[in-house]
């Protein structure tokens, strides 16, 4: 799976929204590499490309990226049910591939923005395992901040598949639903600008409501909710882009799941090697730089809000 860089005329809409002088992102990475050296507990083996692409992907913005690496390395370390025996070739992860369709299409919007779709095979909810699903999520996103950068990122789930008993499945386990949450919002450099759920059953709503508390409060905001499936997106995009049962040309659903299966499976040495390199050593960590990443893994914050759709 390749995912496309941007075209003249897509690049040239990313510069217009997010411009970058060469030479002061020169300068943010020096910063950057003296605020890592100054930071015992922090790994520093990020190289610079990847460093560009944290920065780019928090707008440019140094004390954001920071913050961002912070928690980014902070979570591998107390979040090991998601970041511990990262290993593509796993039962866990194989099953997780054969029951969840979870990829990223190769080619950009328009915009610059990059779609993701996730859907389920079947109804069938045995094999079901959203620990697994989100340690995959996690390492999709690994591969792409090696990769490439986009402006911003579409997610499409279809719920053409989901019964109640996968939301049963999901339902009791808020802490681990917080947990992955916190580690995909607040710990990835990467911005979202919309969610289409296709498919949605009448009971989902009540279901997304149980989540809204631990939800960052604008995201609600980005929810599009459509009765119909893929055809329901051109409104959005160019449907070209899309998977071909949906109208596109970007190749079959399997044929895509299985692409990222495959690029995972490459990438098996690069994740048996990382997850052993990007920790913190909390032993090293200096009072004064006390994170409070697991201070926000303890408890839900704030209030209940009811999400309402018209």
């Amino acid at each position: 799976m390749t995912l496309l860089p941007p075209t003249p005329a897509q690049q040239k809409r990313m510069n217009a929204e997010l411009p970058s002088d060469p030479e002061i992102r020169k300068n943010d990475i020096r910063v950057l590499r003296q605020w890592l050296s100054k930071q015992p507990h922090l790994p520093n083996h990020i190289d610079n490309d990847k460093l560009e692409r944290f920065l780019y992907n928090c707008k440019n913005n140094v004390e954001r990226c920071k913050l961002i690496l912070e928690r980014y390395y902070t979570a591998r370390t107390s979040l090991p049910d998601f970041f511990a025996v990262r290993d593509p070739m796993s039962r866990d992860i194989k099953e997780s591939y054969e029951v969840v369709n979870y990829f990223t299409l190769p080619t950009l919007t328009e915009e610059g923005y990059r779609v993701t779709i996730g859907s389920l095979n079947n109804f069938n909810s045995d094999k079901f395992s959203l620990q697994a699903l989100i340690r995959r999520i996690l390492m999709i996103l690994d591969i792409r901040l090696k990769e490439e950068v986009c402006l911003s990122n579409i997610m499409v789930i279809d719920l053409k598949n989901v019964s109640p008993a996968h939301l049963a499945k999901v339902s009791p386990t808020l802490s681990t639903v917080r947990q992955a949450l916190l580690a995909i919002q607040d710990c990835m450099p990467f911005r979202l600008h919309r969610v289409h759920f296709l498919h949605t059953p009448s009971y989902i709503i009540t279901f997304i409501n149980l989540f809204l508390p631990i939800l960052k409060q604008k995201l609600p905001q980005k929810f599009n909710f459509h009765n119909g499936g893929g055809e329901e997106l051109y409104a959005y995009m160019d449907k070209e882009i899309l998977p071909n049962e949906w109208g596109g040309k970007a190749g079959t659903i399997k044929e895509l799941n299985d692409a990222w299966q495959e690029k995972l499976e490459k990438n098996r040495d690069w994740f048996l090697h990382d997850e052993k390199l990007s920790r913190t050593n909390e032993t090293a960590r200096l009072p004064e730089l006390k994170s409070y990443f697991l201070k926000d893994l303890e408890g839900l914050q704030g209030s209940f809000r009811k999400l309402n759709i018209d």
